[in-house]
């Protein structure tokens, strides 16, 4: 056992990149975060639900009405710099966002992130 505070303990530090992606409300970012911890082993994700809004959702509207919004997810995933892109490209893919009204992706460069990994006896989550 480290007698050192956690605080001066060495943490291997690795850069990392952030992947957002917003998403319909039907279940693809369920599918996205397994196959992300399932094929490749990224445990650093996150989703939240949303209200949005289409880019082209005003021009449909009339003038001086606010568009409906509807029901989106967020999704962050914390990804190691060196396979960002691969993973970006994956991401794109397996959340079909190429698809009519299949959302959008953009990566950026995290300040800091800190190493997470589930204890060993943690029980996997099962589907519905």
């Amino acid at each position: 056992m480290n007698d050192k505070p956690l605080a001066e303990q060495a943490v291997p530090r690795q850069a990392c990149k952030l992947i957002s992606c917003v998403l319909p409300d039907d279940g693809t970012e369920k599918k996205l975060i397994r196959a992300l911890r399932d094929e490749k082993q990224i445990t650093r994700a996150n989703s939240i639900s949303c209200l949005g809004l289409a880019v082209l959702a005003d021009a449909r509207t009339k003038f001086g009405e606010l568009p409906e919004p509807t029901l989106v997810r967020k999704v962050d995933v914390v990804v190691p710099e060196q396979e960002a892109d691969e993973l970006y490209d994956y991401i794109y893919e397996k959340a079909q966002i190429g698809r009519p009204e299949g959302g959008a992706i953009w990566l950026r460069t995290l300040a800091v992130a800190s190493p997470f990994a589930l204890p060993a006896d943690v029980p996997v989550e099962k589907s519905k």
